[in-house]
């Protein structure tokens, strides 16, 4: 079972449009369960999915360990595709669970006793709160969607800082992929825009682009997603051909998410066991903020050596707690592909 987490502190990315369409896109080969983790229920709004048995619920039970029913826990949409709602309630709980001592884990935990689906998508709310770090704390891998403006990349040296802290304190990290909406291809600005943010995020930017469309609001006014409403539109084109791009890299791979924190660096390369310790363009790592560089990996399943170069300096991983003893006094960073 794979879990993404689809997350922007940012409101008006498309971020609730791109989940619901996702999953229903990916419930056409695969089974999917969609978890809406927004108080203010945008996606169970889309999908008209009101139910009496809510995220709340779940999370208020699990917090106060008591038994979840066997049924209800989610509302069938079709065959192949499940929801768990959210309420109003998720926002008051969200603030009593502050002092809560398992607060980043619930969604793990509930996460561990569900079965019988191949995609979990978690709709998390427009902040970075309890909600979605235990989001984070949960996936596989987040998709962070960018509307096709200047506005929505400033809030991106926020999100990675968010995952380093992630990181630094479990034994993985979601895999972050950026994907772009909104974009109108008749536009110079787009055109222009999405030139720099694929040289900006390198390989951590999806090749899907989900272009302007005006069916996909009207699909959430009827409470259908773009399948049900329009499926020969320009956006469930654009969401099929995201479902395909997801698929391949959720299943032929595993990915490892590196970061690095450093404000004075001009070129960080990742060198290691995947690619003969030899600095490589495919392995050099992205700046996507002031002081933030990142890259994505994928690798076979195995155990791998790897540290970072920069300014002619061999280094480990400051944010991976697993390391091994080189053969020079020093230490190796470790990634575990599973």
């Amino acid at each position: 079972m794979k879990i993404i987490a689809v997350v922007n502190q940012k409101g008006g990315c498309g971020k609730t449009i791109t989940a619901v369409n996702l999953s229903a896109a990916l419930s056409k080969n695969y089974r999917v369960l969609l978890i809406d983790l927004d108080p203010q229920g945008h996606a169970t709004f889309s999908l008209k999915a009101n139910t009496n048995f809510t995220i709340t619920d779940i999370f208020e039970k699990i917090s106060q360990e008591q038994p979840l029913p066997q049924e209800s826990l989610f509302t069938s949409l079709s065959e192949s595709f499940s929801i768990v709602s959210s309420s109003i309630g998720l926002a008051s709980l969200e603030h009593k669970l502050t002092s809560h001592s398992s607060k980043l884990r619930l969604l793990s935990s509930f996460l561990k006793i569900i079965t019988g689906f191949d995609y979990v998508i978690l709709d998390c709310p427009p902040n970075l709160g309890v909600l979605t770090l235990n989001a984070l704390f949960a996936s596989d891998y987040c998709l962070i969607p960018l509307m096709a403006c200047d506005f929505s990349l400033r809030g991106v040296e926020i999100l990675k800082n968010i995952l380093i802290m992630v990181k630094e304190s479990s034994d993985k990290t979601p895999t972050p992929f950026f994907l772009l909406t909104q974009v109108d291809n008749r536009s110079r600005f787009s055109r222009e825009f999405l030139d720099k943010t694929r040289q900006q995020f390198g390989n951590l930017l999806l090749k899907t682009n989900i272009r302007t469309n005006v069916c996909l609001k009207e699909a959430v006014s009827r409470g259908e997603h773009i399948f049900n409403y329009k499926p020969y539109s320009r956006g469930a084109q654009d969401f099929t051909e995201l479902a395909k791009e997801i698929d391949r890299i959720t299943t032929k791979t595993a990915w490892a998410a590196l970061f690095l924190k450093g404000k004075d660096l001009t070129d960080v390369y990742v060198v290691g066991d995947f690619n003969n310790w030899k600095k490589q363009e495919t392995y050099k790592m992205s700046k996507i903020g002031d002081d933030i560089w990142s890259v994505n990996i994928s690798l076979e399943k195995g155990k791998y050596r790897y540290k970072f170069i920069a300014e002619g300096k061999w280094f480990a991983d400051p944010h991976n707690k697993l390391t091994e003893n080189d053969n020079f006094g020093g230490k190796n960073s470790l990634i575990i592909a599973e």
